[in-house]
Protein backbone atom coordinates (compact mmCIF):
# COMPACT_ATOMS: atom_id res chain seq x y z
CA UNK A 1 0.00 0.00 0.00
CA UNK A 2 1.46 3.26 -0.60
CA UNK A 3 1.85 5.74 1.98
CA UNK A 4 -0.79 9.18 2.16
CA UNK A 5 0.70 12.17 1.72
CA UNK A 6 -0.52 14.61 4.44
CA UNK A 7 -3.00 16.66 2.12
CA UNK A 8 -5.11 12.95 1.75
CA UNK A 9 -4.75 12.37 5.45
CA UNK A 10 -6.13 15.71 5.97
CA UNK A 11 -8.70 15.15 3.38
CA UNK A 12 -9.56 11.93 4.79
CA UNK A 13 -10.26 13.78 8.01
CA UNK A 14 -11.98 16.26 6.95
CA UNK A 15 -14.63 13.77 5.26
CA UNK A 16 -15.34 12.17 8.42
CA UNK A 17 -18.70 12.56 9.85
CA UNK A 18 -18.06 12.51 13.60
CA UNK A 19 -15.65 14.67 16.21
CA UNK A 20 -14.55 11.26 17.45
CA UNK A 21 -13.78 9.66 13.57
CA UNK A 22 -12.12 12.81 12.94
CA UNK A 23 -9.82 12.35 15.91
CA UNK A 24 -9.93 8.37 15.39
CA UNK A 25 -8.52 8.98 11.67
CA UNK A 26 -5.54 11.65 13.24
CA UNK A 27 -4.71 8.71 15.41
CA UNK A 28 -4.18 5.65 13.08
CA UNK A 29 -2.34 8.07 10.76
CA UNK A 30 -0.04 9.09 13.75
CA UNK A 31 3.51 9.15 12.40
CA UNK A 32 6.76 11.54 14.50
CA UNK A 33 6.32 13.16 10.69
CA UNK A 34 2.41 13.75 11.41
CA UNK A 35 2.91 15.31 15.08
CA UNK A 36 5.86 17.19 13.81
CA UNK A 37 3.32 18.74 10.85
CA UNK A 38 0.65 19.38 13.13
CA UNK A 39 2.88 20.90 15.97
CA UNK A 40 4.55 23.21 13.57
CA UNK A 41 1.32 24.40 12.53
CA UNK A 42 -0.57 25.20 16.04
CA UNK A 43 2.12 25.05 18.75
CA UNK A 44 2.72 29.23 19.77
CA UNK A 45 5.90 28.75 20.99
CA UNK A 46 7.24 28.00 17.44
CA UNK A 47 8.17 31.10 15.39
CA UNK A 48 9.11 30.95 11.60
CA UNK A 49 11.69 33.08 9.92
CA UNK A 50 9.76 33.29 7.03
CA UNK A 51 7.59 36.28 5.60
CA UNK A 52 3.80 36.21 5.69
CA UNK A 53 1.56 34.99 2.98
CA UNK A 54 1.90 32.43 0.61
CA UNK A 55 5.29 32.51 -1.52
CA UNK A 56 5.83 32.64 -5.25
CA UNK A 57 6.57 28.91 -6.25
CA UNK A 58 6.07 26.70 -9.12
CA UNK A 59 4.21 23.46 -7.90
CA UNK A 60 5.24 20.00 -9.10
CA UNK A 61 3.53 18.55 -11.92
CA UNK A 62 0.82 16.30 -10.77
CA UNK A 63 2.81 13.09 -12.58
CA UNK A 64 5.85 13.61 -10.98
CA UNK A 65 6.60 11.15 -8.25
CA UNK A 66 6.80 13.25 -5.61
CA UNK A 67 4.01 11.58 -3.14
CA UNK A 68 5.79 11.05 0.32
CA UNK A 69 8.28 13.10 -0.01
CA UNK A 70 7.35 15.90 2.77
CA UNK A 71 7.82 13.18 5.27
CA UNK A 72 11.52 13.10 3.84
CA UNK A 73 11.75 17.09 4.39
CA UNK A 74 10.15 17.10 7.93
CA UNK A 75 13.82 16.69 9.49
CA UNK A 76 14.93 20.24 7.65
CA UNK A 77 12.16 22.46 9.20
CA UNK A 78 14.17 23.60 12.12
CA UNK A 79 15.58 25.97 9.13
CA UNK A 80 12.17 27.79 9.10
CA UNK A 81 11.70 28.43 12.52
CA UNK A 82 13.42 30.07 15.19
CA UNK A 83 15.76 27.52 17.76
CA UNK A 84 18.79 27.01 19.20
CA UNK A 85 20.60 25.81 16.39
CA UNK A 86 23.67 27.54 14.25
CA UNK A 87 21.72 26.65 10.87
CA UNK A 88 19.48 29.54 11.72
CA UNK A 89 21.50 31.91 12.63
CA UNK A 90 23.78 31.36 9.64
CA UNK A 91 21.02 31.41 7.17
CA UNK A 92 20.57 34.49 5.09
CA UNK A 93 16.59 35.53 4.89
CA UNK A 94 16.48 34.99 1.04
CA UNK A 95 18.57 32.07 1.46
CA UNK A 96 15.85 30.49 3.35
CA UNK A 97 12.92 31.49 1.74
CA UNK A 98 15.02 30.36 -1.40
CA UNK A 99 14.87 27.08 0.64
CA UNK A 100 11.48 26.80 1.39
CA UNK A 101 10.68 27.15 -1.96
CA UNK A 102 12.62 24.89 -3.33
CA UNK A 103 10.98 22.11 -0.58
CA UNK A 104 7.43 23.50 -2.33
CA UNK A 105 8.64 22.74 -5.70
CA UNK A 106 10.06 19.93 -4.93
CA UNK A 107 7.20 18.14 -2.89
CA UNK A 108 3.63 17.07 -3.68
CA UNK A 109 1.34 20.06 -5.38
CA UNK A 110 -1.17 19.47 -2.37
CA UNK A 111 1.21 18.96 0.24
CA UNK A 112 2.90 22.32 -0.59
CA UNK A 113 -0.47 23.92 0.74
CA UNK A 114 -0.16 21.78 3.93
CA UNK A 115 3.47 23.33 3.90
CA UNK A 116 1.72 26.42 3.42
CA UNK A 117 -0.73 25.94 5.82
CA UNK A 118 1.42 24.93 8.42
CA UNK A 119 3.42 28.23 7.88
CA UNK A 120 0.53 30.27 8.01
CA UNK A 121 -0.81 28.30 10.82
CA UNK A 122 -4.17 27.49 9.28
CA UNK A 123 -4.17 24.32 6.90
CA UNK A 124 -6.44 23.92 4.17
CA UNK A 125 -8.85 21.94 6.21
CA UNK A 126 -11.72 23.52 8.47
CA UNK A 127 -12.13 20.78 10.70
CA UNK A 128 -8.61 20.44 11.67
CA UNK A 129 -8.66 22.78 14.26
CA UNK A 130 -5.92 23.65 17.12
CA UNK A 131 -8.15 21.87 19.35
CA UNK A 132 -9.35 18.93 17.72
CA UNK A 133 -5.49 18.43 17.19
CA UNK A 134 -4.90 19.05 20.93
CA UNK A 135 -7.84 16.48 21.80
CA UNK A 136 -6.14 13.86 19.43
CA UNK A 137 -2.79 14.26 20.87
CA UNK A 138 -2.74 15.36 23.84
CA UNK A 139 0.78 14.99 24.57
CA UNK A 140 1.95 17.01 21.37
CA UNK A 141 0.20 19.81 22.49
CA UNK A 142 0.82 19.71 26.36
CA UNK A 143 2.81 22.80 26.14
CA UNK A 144 0.31 24.64 23.78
Amino acid sequence: MPHKTFYQIFEEVEKASTKKDKIATLQKYSSPALKMVLGYTYDPNIKWLLPEGDPPYKPLEEHQDAEGRLVAETKKFYLFIEGPADAQRNLKPLRREQLFIEMLESIDPRDALVLIGMKNRKLPFKSITRKLVAEAFPNLSKNW
